[in-house]
């Protein structure tokens, strides 16, 4: 009973720890002008954010976190501003890769993430073979597009953005590291994009007006991979859209403390992809 009570008072307080480190980040996020890392608050402020959020797995704690109304606000709010803090996050370690003599990208703050984000999201069409794969909202730091770029050097990669300073800062990262001959940069709207045949095309977390996205990837035989996000990671990242009904999805990634996104596996209804 003792052993149980004292559970139960950790538990609580753990509880009020999440609750804390979710509306302080929304009370800082929503008052300062930088959310970039030169803004040591808010990257410290972030940082204990996602790391509290990574303990925050247990199913009651999930649903409390999800649904309790003291932090309505920092549902609706909190995701749009972690999304203006990563673009500046990206475009920071850009340029300070672009600048640096090694641009060892395993300096970045969250590679590991990135990296399992990669491999899991590989095991998902490992047994499809695709002639291309494409980005889309890939951002001035595009990692797994990088990864799959060393990985697979046979394999065309495109990201496309319609940011100009992001598309810019991407573009120089690849001549620095040498990709310029496996990845494109393409700076457009992802609505003008057309994917070519038996092409996979991921959709980022940030990426805006998926469902209109969807509707016109539906003209071409594309498999899709679009990265959501679950349980107390839906404080970082809104709850993607997914495509309906002409993709359906054959797969997804499970919920892990390694990763923030989860990701999922859909096939064209009319494609020719096995399942």
């Amino acid at each position: 009973m003792r052993n149980l009570k004292l559970q139960t008072n950790l538990a609580s307080d753990f509880q009020q720890q999440a609750v804390k480190a979710i509306q302080q980040s929304y009370c800082l996020l929503s008052k300062e002008q930088d959310l970039s890392p030169e803004n040591e608050a808010v990257t410290e402020s972030l940082t204990t954010l996602v790391r509290t959020l990574t303990q925050c797995q247990e199913p009651e704690l999930t649903k409390f976190l999800l649904t309790t109304p003291e932090l309505k606000h920092a549902r609706e709010q909190l995701p749009v501003l972690c999304g203006q803090a990563e673009c500046e996050m990206e475009k920071y370690w850009a340029r300070r890769f672009i600048a640096s003599k090694a641009c060892d990208l395993t300096e970045f703050w969250y590679f590991p993430e990135y990296k399992e984000l990669c491999r899991a999201e590989t095991e998902l069409f490992e047994k499809h073979s695709f002639d291309r794969i494409s980005f889309l909202g890939s951002g001035a730091l595009p990692m797994t597009a990088f990864f799959l770029a060393e990985q697979r050097p046979d394999l065309k990669i495109v990201c496309v953005d319609f940011d100009p300073e992001a598309c810019e800062l991407s573009r120089q990262l690849c001549r620095k590291l040498g990709l310029t001959d496996r990845v494109t940069i393409k700076c457009m709207d992802a609505l003008e994009y057309r994917p070519v045949e038996n092409e996979l095309v991921v959709c980022a977390s940030l990426l805006d007006r998926k469902e209109a996205i969807y509707n016109h990837l539906d003209k071409y035989d594309c498999a899709l991979i679009v990265r959501d996000s679950e349980g107390p990671y839906r404080y970082l990242y809104k709850a993607a859209e997914l495509p309906k009904p002409c993709f359906r999805e054959v797969s997804k990634t499970k919920i892990d403390a390694q990763r923030i996104n989860t990701s999922r596996f859909f096939i064209h209804k009319k494609g020719s992809h096995p399942s």
